[in-house]
C-alpha cells in the first residue's frame, strides 16, 4: 500500500526505497515528534493517533511560537522529527531543520514540491502531490499516504501490532460500557 502512493509521485524502484526507510525509520526511532500546522495540523493528528495506537511513542509538537522549541528540546539523536511543509518550510520547519543538526534527530517531511534547497531537506523527504499551483491542494493523498505508512509500519510489527491493538481494545471494552 505504501508503495503505491508513493508511486504517484514517480519512479517505483526509488518509492519501493523510500517505502522501506520510511518504515524503518518510523520503527527504529524512540520517539516520534511531530510537527503540524495550520491546514497540516489535521495529517498531523491522523499520524499521532495511528502511531499511538500501534505502540509508538508520539508526540504533537506545538504549531508554533517558542513552544515549539520547548518541545523540541526534548528531541534526541534516537528521535525521529516529522514535519508538513507543503508548498514551503514554515518558520518552525526552518527551526526543526536547524536544531537537527545540534541535536542529532532524524527528520522525515511530507512535501508537495520536487525540488528542495539544501537548506529545506530534511532526512527523508516524501513527495505528495496535491494539485497544481493555483488550483485547490487537496489532503487525501497526504492521508493516504500515512495511512499507508502505518499499514506498512504495522505489517513490520506483525504479531506486537495485533497485541497491542487488541490490548487496546480489551481497556476500552473494560473501561467504555458502551463498548
Amino acid at each position: 500500500a505504501c508503495q503505491t502512493q508513493l508511486q504517484t509521485a514517480g519512479e517505483e524502484a526509488e518509492s519501493q526505497d523510500r517505502c522501506g526507510l520510511t518504515t524503518a525509520q518510523l520503527l527504529d526511532c524512540h520517539r516520534v515528534f511531530i510537527h503540524a500546522k495550520s491546514a497540516s495540523a489535521s495529517l498531523g493528528q491522523l499520524l499521532l493517533f495511528r502511531l499511538r495506537r500501534l505502540g509508538i511513542e508520539a508526540i504533537l509538537l506545538p504549531s508554533g511560537g517558542s513552544e515549539v522549541l520547548e518541545g523540541l528540546s526534548q528531541a534526541h539523536s534516537d528521535d525521529l522529527v516529522v514535519l508538513f511543509s507543503f508548498s514551503k518550510v514554515s518558520r518552525e520547519g526552518r527551526m526543526i531543520l536547524e536544531y537537527q543538526k545540534q541535536a542529532g534527530y532524524r527528520t522525515l517531511a511530507f512535501t508537495s514540491r520536487s525540488y528542495l534547497p539544501e537548506p529545506e531537506r530534511a532526512d527523508m523527504n516524501l513527495f505528495v502531490y496535491r494539485g497544481e499551483t493555483k488550483e485547490y491542494h487537496s489532503m487525501t493523498a497526504p492521508a493516504a499516504l500515512i495511512d499507508a505508512l502505518v499499514v506498512a509500519v504495522s505489517e513490520k510489527l506483525g504479531d506486537k501490532a495485533v497485541q497491542r491493538l487488541s490490548n487496546l481494545h480489551r481497556l476500552k471494552k473494560a473501561y467504555d460500557g458502551n463498548r
